[in-house]
């Protein structure tokens, strides 16, 4: 499962960044627009580490620059790539959004991306997956965020997918983390979500 791991956890990642880039918003601020005292994207892209919870950042996607609204997506990589997951930060187009979770935005922005995730799966002929429980993550001396577990298989390999959501400095903040479901070293992906989350929201 080890040597399977990285092709078929490189392949997802790419889908679901693919995923990230081509979901429907509306048009959005400039990049280094600040409404109120929200810090412009660059700013709240470089708040996220270099390292947390033995995840290691990789490739910034800017999709902001075309694509107004869209954001950007900061992927990481567990530890020897037993698990794979992409950050993004974006607002489609709406100036501030609440840290609420049960707010109307973040509610809906969740089902979306729920929604996106499924998207993304049912476009790969050897992809498939499931929604699975819904639960809410505490985030210590901060608002909480929304996830779902999603379960499927890509080709033979069973994987699951721990998506939350939430707002971090103005903006939506949304974390996929994946990994196969049966490793030699299991990932618990909730510390890397709630140290993501920690530092995104400064």
């Amino acid at each position: 499962m080890r040597r399977r791991a990285v092709p078929v956890l490189g392949a997802l990642l790419i889908g679901l960044i693919a995923g990230c880039a081509e979901a429907p918003g509306g048009a959005g601020l400039s990049t280094t627009g600040r409404p109120g005292d929200r810090p412009s994207l660059e700013q709240a892209a470089s708040r996220l580490p270099q390292s947390v919870a033995d995840f290691t950042r990789g490739e910034t996607n800017w999709h902001e620059r075309e694509r107004p609204g869209f954001g950007v997506a900061v992927d990481y990589a567990g530890p020897a790539r037993s698990a794979v997951s992409t950050v993004s930060l974006y607002d489609r187009g709406q100036r501030l959004v609440p840290s609420d979770i049960t707010s109307s935005t973040i509610q809906g922005e969740f089902l979306q991306a729920v929604r996106d995730a499924m998207a993304v799966a049912e476009g790969r002929t050897s992809q498939e997956f499931t929604e699975g429980v819904r639960s809410v993550l505490p985030i210590p001396g901060q608002a909480p965020l929304q996830c779902i577990e999603l379960s499927g298989t890509y080709g033979r390999t069973q994987l699951q997918t721990l998506l939350c959501l939430g707002e971090a400095a103005g903006r939506f903040l949304k974390v996929q983390v994946t990994s196969p479901a049966r490793q030699v070293r299991p990932v618990d992906p909730q510390p890397f979500v709630v140290g993501i989350a920690q530092a995104a929201r400064g």
